[in-house]
């Protein structure tokens, strides 16, 4: 889907305050130290995370349907990363088994008809005490721009911008059923983030920062597969 504008979104992206300020904060963070782990980096986009989990000392391979996010990517991580064109709808067949300590997916699992496919995936690919760190629109903000019923599963078609023509086809699911995909898959919730901005977006997003100071957009989960069961 963001093919088309993928350059333009990248560009949008690095330093916007919902991305640069907002939701790689919260992930990062999620992650923690990845000093020496291999993470993999599902739908990375133009390589904003790839980067910053690189220079934190991980190695990382990753994914992304946008062949031009692909090659932004390469372009940004310079060689240093394993990163592959792939639609997360396969499976990732390319990454052995038990083979990963971390996995992100990054404002990515709404686009999925199946998420929980894409769940045992990672499941598979993660050794034991590995862990995966998603985020995701919060499901009340969805609610609250698009109404109707909060407890609605359906798809949505509308722009990732409401000045710019980036059309998106998305997913809006209650936290009920987003977190139940996470059990079907295997796995709990270790902890779960409502974000907050960080203090820098006050300095140049004044409007976003007192925005998200009192209500969520994104959503943030880190997960950890349960040892009591396998993917359902």
């Amino acid at each position: 889907m963001y093919e088309r504008f993928a350059r333009e979104y990248a560009a949008h992206a690095e330093s916007s305050p919902y991305n640069a300020y907002y939701d790689r904060p919260a992930v990062l963070g999620l992650a923690g130290d990845v000093a020496g782990a291999t993470v993999f980096d599902a739908a990375c986009g133009p390589g904003l995370y790839a980067a910053e989990l690189l220079d934190r000392g991980a190695r990382v391979l990753g994914c992304d349907a946008s062949p031009t996010f692909v090659e932004l990517a390469r372009e940004r991580t310079g060689g240093r990363a394993d990163l592959r064109v792939h639609d997360l709808a396969e499976p990732l067949a390319w990454v052995p088994d038990g083979s990963v300590d971390l996995v992100v997916l990054a404002l990515a699992v709404h686009y999925l008809d199946d998420p929980v496919a894409l769940l045992r995936e990672c499941r598979r690919i993660l050794r034991p005490a590995g862990a995966v760190v998603l985020s995701t629109e919060h499901p009340a903000t969805t609610w609250q721009r698009l109404g109707g019923s909060y407890f609605a599963v359906e798809p949505v078609e509308e722009s990732l911008s409401p000045t710019r023509d980036w059309p998106v086809r998305s997913w809006r699911r209650p936290l009920t059923d987003l977190t139940a995909a996470f059990r079907r898959a295997g796995f709990l919730i270790e902890e779960l983030l409502e974000p907050r901005p960080v203090p820098e977006m006050a300095e140049h997003y004044p409007d976003d920062h007192r925005r998200l100071a009192t209500f969520p957009a994104f959503v943030a989960f880190r997960l950890v597969p349960d040892p009591r069961t396998g993917a359902q």
